[in-house]
């Protein structure tokens, strides 16, 4: 970082699956951002096991591009796994996660490589406004809440994978051993120096790629990684259905010994339905408490086989000498 600007490489991830609808605009963007001199740049692709044509469009963009890379994975291993990738192969002393659908604006960039310039090792993109409404918006915003409640705030709240780091950030993330990727919070859990840049999420280009069940997933996921309140939330209703047995127990032994010395004169009526419900509702609590056990053994015994991130099916690289073609921060 203490390089002069134009011998600092910055390199732009991209992962992609199924990105056909938006690789022109998203190269386009990129050739925009990157034309006046200030620092050397490359993009790094990321193709996450595409069915469509994206691999054919990025490699086309490519020819237009001073210095591009594709990583194409020979499945879909994840979004995550994705950028994961992506730091492996990075070479930059920046590296920059934007995704393809440009909700998350690339113009934003310039200032996030200012507050690196002025000491910061990780700069965190903020989103101040999203587009989505609705449901899909509602449980967005309640998901950050309650992984920040949950986690003790280990990432700023409204923020995602935009963001950009320091090559001593990305090294000390490519050491980390765990399978279960979450790196928005993970690489705020190392503990540099961090900037925020503020920003309003657009409107996607192209279709959404993320079902509510994919983003289910994601947020459990995150909050598997970073807490371990969901298994004390177990004991906590273990308590409290013991407290609450006991309280009955106490009302019925109270009952019975007001009959015996007529205090109660009121018939005590055992009814089926109370017992049913009684049955049913313990044996949820007691499948829901085994679940979230079993899903945190779950992440152990995936960890445990220590299977890699991705696989990798090839790497398609453009270079040329690079002329105007480099990241304005001005």
């Amino acid at each position: 970082m203490n390089a002069s600007n134009t011998s600092q490489l910055v390199t732009v991830v991209t992962p992609l699956w199924n990105e056909s609808d938006t690789i022109a605009a998203l190269a386009a963007a990129l050739r925009q951002l990157f034309q006046d001199a200030s620092v050397k740049w490359e993009w790094l692709a990321v193709d996450d096991g595409s069915s469509d044509d994206t691999v054919a469009l990025v490699r086309k963009e490519m020819r237009d591009m001073a210095r591009a890379r594709l990583v194409c994975l020979t499945r879909n291993f994840g979004q995550q796994a994705a950028y994961r990738a992506g730091l492996d192969h990075a070479n930059g002393d920046a590296v920059i996660f934007l995704d393809a659908d440009l909700q998350d604006p690339p113009e934003a960039i310039p200032e996030m490589l200012a507050r690196w310039r002025d000491g910061a090792r990780l700069v965190i993109g903020r989103r101040r406004s999203r587009p989505e409404r609705g449901m899909r918006g509602l449980l967005l915003r309640g998901f950050h809440v309650v992984f920040g409640r949950l986690t003790n705030n280990v990432m700023p709240q409204d923020s995602g994978t935009f963001g950009l780091m320091d090559r001593v950030v990305v090294e000390e993330l490519k050491r980390l051993p765990e399978r279960n990727l979450f790196l928005p919070a993970l690489r705020c859990w190392l503990g540099h120096r961090q900037a925020m840049v503020w920003y309003d999420r657009r409107e996607r280009a192209g279709e959404p790629k993320q079902t509510y069940a994919k983003l289910f997933n994601y947020a459990w996921n995150g909050i598997t990684s970073f807490s371990e309140i969901p298994l004390r939330f177990i004991s906590w209703l273990g308590l409290s259905l013991c407290l609450f047995g006991t309280v009955c127990t106490a009302l019925v032994f109270l009952q019975r010994v007001g009959q015996w010395f007529g205090w109660w004169t009121d018939r005590l009526v055992v009814g089926f339905a109370t017992q049913t419900v009684g049955i049913f509702f313990l044996g949820g609590v007691q499948l829901l408490c085994l679940g979230i056990v079993g899903e945190y053994l779950a992440r152990i015994y995936r960890e445990i086989k220590g299977r890699p991130h991705y696989l990798v099916e090839q790497v398609v690289e453009e270079k040329r000498p690079q002329t105007s073609e480099v990241l304005k921060h001005e």
